[in-house]
């Protein structure tokens, strides 16, 4: 079972540039002390206006391993003092979200370009339905191109709410799926068959791009 943390920061007016500088040296220090880090930048969506590090962990373990590592090196500690003295960005979300499949391993070589992502809070009494549809629409967005995951949030922004990130090589691959979904008749079938009657309510949406270089 996976883990993914993510921490996102809502840029100030102006200072951009600044922003993504402070972002970009984020990444490298937590991968200097080994963590699988990107940096998302959202370019459709619920959270246009900030930038997100995620870092995806194997387990809870190697994620409680990790805040360890961070929080007893000197340089990050400092390097994060300067950044909030910076006011480029103010933090605006902490959140922990866990794969529901406990036997999910998260792919540490797959390339991760783009992310469509979805994030779900169930209509009281209807979350094993809702979970049942996306079971189903699991094998259909893998047939279109996408590599489904479902998670739900453990502490954060959405607490208990349900997140589905669908991972792309790139925004081409990521264009190339919305244009078969949109014309695929399973897909359309099962999509109009979830609004006729939603079992969940859409708390957060978007398109989020790696701006990590990799």
């Amino acid at each position: 079972m996976g883990v993914i943390s993510l921490v996102s920061f809502k840029t100030a007016p102006g200072r951009l540039e600044d922003h993504l500088a402070l972002m970009v040296g984020a990444t490298a220090r937590l991968r200097g002390l080994g963590l699988a880090a990107i940096t998302l930048q959202p370019i459709a969506g619920t959270d246009i206006g900030s930038l997100a590090v995620a870092v995806n962990y194997p387990s809870n373990a190697d994620h409680v391993a990790g805040l360890q590592k961070v929080q007893a090196d000197a340089g990050w500690q400092q390097f994060y003092a300067d950044a909030v003295k910076a006011k480029a960005a103010e933090q605006v979300e902490s959140s922990l979200f866990a794969d529901l499949d406990p036997t999910f391993k998260p792919d540490p070589g797959r390339p991760l370009g783009a992310v469509l992502t979805t994030q779900w809070r169930a209509k009281p009494g209807r979350l094993e339905e809702f979970l049942g549809r996306v079971q189903e629409a699991a094998p259909i967005i893998e047939r279109l191109g996408g590599t489904s995951r479902t998670m739900q949030s453990v502490i954060g922004a959405y607490p208990a709410t349900i997140m589905i990130p669908n991972g792309f090589t790139d925004l081409d691959a990521y264009g190339a799926y919305a244009d078969k979904a949109a014309a695929d008749a399973e897909w359309q079938a099962l999509w109009g068959g979830f609004m006729a009657d939603p079992s969940a309510d859409l708390v957060r949406s978007g398109i989020y791009v790696n701006i990590s270089g990799d």
